[in-house]
């Protein structure tokens, strides 16, 4: 598919900020009108689409990204990788990759991948219990959030069988159940529903998520999932994000899972991802029609269907095999490799965590690296899976670059380059954030000097938040 590079706009007005706020996010709804019934394309699955989404929309208005902004395993994982389906009967498949040729002297990139049962025919499946939850508070009528959000639900309910059940719950300054939980059937009463949302009030977030799982808690059905819509930041009613995140744990009991979709810029980024990860669920951001095609229409299916639950992973390197960093969020080093936990993971997912190794002395002999998975599938029960694969020494010759890792060693690194970026822009470290994203940019360059579709997306985004950047470290060097 053809896909949208970032065509940055910069401020022209105070530093970091548009001229004119209107004027920016008149892109959004003419973007997000695009056609969205048509068939899903096949070429983008992943985690989640938050951190590619977000850094991607931050990069075209010129504003540069906070801590919270950028995800690593998402703008890695926002393509489908090329990895092993998993075999018959099987939820997961684990798959371990070396790449010698991407590095330098005696560093080797291992690529952990992984990947989930497509959920093939939903007609063999057993059906679902869905609550949407849409945020219909004042701010949604501007630049026309609420046009695009309908369009997309309706996109989204023509994903669902017909016996589903669906309920649909608005939320302003209260809460209210447009559409008492029914099943879909041809789904037009649930496009009237969606038809007659209006924008008006304030965001009591609470009550929604509260009356959306109110919804769920007779259903019998064993899938049960709150989708929860919203642009802004409760300002009335249970406003504590802790709050907020412990009523929606207790009242989900662990057996309703909530996913987030966040529209527009002014989100609470932390709560909404407590949310989804607090419960199971996925946490999404809406920022142009790419995106909503790839939530409600791609993906939908994703939305409904968990596959791995409490999901963790262990690499255990051998002697002579040094870990020297791992390009994810998490991870926790161990005396013989890493550990690190793992959202959640939906039907057709597909990952990779990538690790920069280094050989510790010119050895002869293979050196096998080693891997399982812990994970709960749907059902509850508890299961395992292993991989290995084996570096051989130099003795043996350069082994072939495996040019599939080292393209997505080349995305993590830009990454990686963009998280610590942001990190050093929250500490107001200008010079420190270039220079870590010039770097990035630079080894990204080296690993991988070809042209591909995947690493120019994060190419872009990196390009465009060098060019706000580079303001701020030319107008703070003439202070």
């Amino acid at each position: 598919p053809q896909h949208h590079g970032c065509k940055v706009r910069g401020p022209r007005g105070s530093l970091g900020q548009p001229i004119n706020p209107n004027e920016t996010n008149m892109r959004l709804p003419a973007l997000l009108l695009l056609p969205l019934l048509a068939a899903a394309t096949a070429a983008q699955a992943g985690v989640d689409t938050f951190g590619h989404a977000r850094a991607r929309e931050l990069a075209e208005l010129g504003r540069l990204p906070t801590n919270h902004d950028v995800v690593v395993r998402d703008l890695v994982n926002y393509h489908r990788h090329r990895l092993p389906l998993p075999k018959a009967g099987m939820d997961v498949a684990l798959d371990l990759r070396f790449d010698r040729s991407a590095g330098l002297g005696n560093e080797v990139w291992l690529q952990v991948g992984y990947t989930t049962a497509p959920l093939g025919d939903r007609a063999l499946a057993a059906p679902c219990s869905v609550a949407i939850v849409v945020d219909c508070s004042g701010s949604m009528a501007e630049a026309g959030k609420m046009t695009a959000v309908q369009q997309g639900l309706r996109a989204f309910i023509d994903r669902l069988r017909a016996d589903d059940e669906v309920a649909l719950v608005a939320f302003s300054n209260e809460a209210r159940t447009v559409g008492t939980r029914a099943l879909r059937g041809d789904g037009r009463w649930l496009h009237e529903a969606i038809e007659r949302l209006r924008p008006e009030g304030s965001t009591n977030l609470h009550a929604g998520l509260m009356q959306g799982i109110q919804e769920l808690a007779s259903s019998t059905r064993k899938s049960r999932r709150v989708v929860v819509l919203t642009d802004g930041i409760a300002n009335v009613g249970v406003t504590g994000p802790e709050a907020i995140v412990a009523d929606a744990q207790h009242r989900a009991e662990g057996t309703i899972d909530i996913s987030t979709i966040g529209v527009g810029q002014n989100l609470d980024v932390p709560l909404l991802q407590r949310l989804a990860n607090g419960t199971r669920g996925l946490f999404h951001f809406v920022a142009d029609g790419q995106d909503v095609q790839k939530v409600f229409v791609a993906e939908a299916e994703a939305l409904l269907a968990a596959v791995a639950r409490q999901v963790r992973l262990r690499v255990e390197l051998p002697r002579g095999l040094r870990l020297v960093q791992a390009l994810h969020e998490g991870v926790q080093t161990t005396l013989d490799g890493c550990e690190l936990a793992l959202p959640d993971l939906n039907a057709g997912a597909t990952g990779v965590v990538m690790l920069r190794c280094r050989i510790d002395s010119d050895r002869r002999e293979a050196l096998t690296a080693r891997s399982e998975l812990r994970f709960h599938n749907a059902a509850g029960s508890s299961h395992t899976e292993r991989a290995e694969t084996s570096l051989r020494g130099r003795s043996d010759g350069d082994a072939a670059p495996d040019t599939e890792v080292r393209r997505n060693a080349a995305i993590a690194v830009l990454a990686q380059g963009l998280a610590d970026m942001a990190q050093a822009c929250d500490a107001r470290r200008w010079a420190d954030a270039d220079r870590a994203l010039r770097l990035a940019r630079d080894e990204g360059q080296r690993l991988f000097p070809g042209q591909d579709d995947d690493l120019r997306r994060v190419q872009d985004i990196a390009a465009g938040h060098a060019t706000t950047l580079r303001r701020y470290v030319d107008r703070f060097r003439e202070l």
